[in-house]
């Protein structure tokens, strides 16, 4: 998908964009710094008391699978880096706006965003690609031009309860022809304006159209060929969880991900299973 900006920046121009959080701003200005002062980092973070402690309990939690128990924003940044810890910072500072926001969200807006994040972050672990932080902010990011539309169309709510799942056509396709623009392209500018980098604003912009993304450079693997593929599959465990089935998309994509990512079949049950019971158990 080529985006013409100029084109596209007209489309969404009625639509709100939230300008990143004040916090995030400072942090951004911290890492652009030659030499990033762990302390400094450490303090800004600290400075919002709510946000330090849903790091904290979100870095602890099974499905980042660390193995000593970070104590401190400080701990957390010695223990994880700088950009790691950022990192999920963004996602949750992403959750937090919407939360606060005006409008409906869509349903289970924010229960499937935290379980794919979750799960991806979780995946990339177990198969040893990817970045987990990288996975975790993909995971809340990807569908957030979902709350955006929801926020700006009053209809958008029983739209995307009669579209996110049917058979004949993606729910872009279906947006594009209904508002003119989709949610990935919203979660695209919403990355990008939010200082994400574009390898990972783009995923969001294409996690829609996998079979091209992921078959158009003769097999070559990318950095960003496995967090789309992992994605994909975090998709569908969430799918599965909620009992969706059958999950339309995953059906078109799945044989083209699994072999991307060079697992097989009951290899891939074994980690759906997997990554299932996780999410039961909470």
């Amino acid at each position: 998908m080529i985006l013409n900006e100029n084109g596209t920046s007209k489309l969404i121009s009625g639509i709100a964009i939230p300008p990143a959080p004040f916090i995030l701003t400072q942090l951004h200005h911290e890492l652009q710094k030659e030499d990033p002062v762990f302390t400094d980092i450490a303090d800004t973070i600290s400075q919002d008391i709510g946000m330090s402690a849903l790091v904290l309990r979100t870095v602890n939690s099974s499905f980042f699978g660390l193995r000593v128990k970070v104590n401190s924003i400080q701990h957390a940044v010695n223990l994880l880096g700088i950009q790691y810890t950022v990192n999920i910072i963004t996602g949750l500072l992403l959750r937090r706006t919407f939360d606060e926001s005006e409008g409906a969200n869509p349903p289970n807006y924010w229960d499937s965003p935290v379980n794919i994040a979750m799960t991806a972050t979780n995946i990339a672990r177990t198969i040893s690609c990817g970045e987990p932080d990288e996975m975790y902010m993909l995971g809340l990011f990807h569908n957030a031009g979902h709350a955006l539309l929801s926020h700006h169309f009053a209809d958008y709510k029983e739209f995307y309860e009669n579209s996110i799942n049917r058979e004949d056509l993606c729910i872009t396709e279906i947006e594009n022809q209904q508002y003119n623009t989709d949610h990935a392209v919203l979660g695209y500018y919403l990355a990008r304006s939010w200082g994400i980098d574009r390898h990972i604003a783009e995923v969001i912009r294409d996690h829609h159209i996998a079979i091209e993304r992921l078959t158009e450079k003769d097999g070559a693997i990318t950095p960003a060929g496995n967090m789309l593929a992992i994605l994909k599959i975090a998709e569908h465990v969430d799918k599965s969880f909620w009992g969706i089935k059958p999950d339309n998309e995953w059906t078109k994509v799945e044989d083209v991900v699994l072999d991307y990512l060079g697992i097989s079949k009951p290899d891939f049950e074994d980690l759906r299973e997997d990554m299932l019971d996780k999410l039961i158990a909470g």
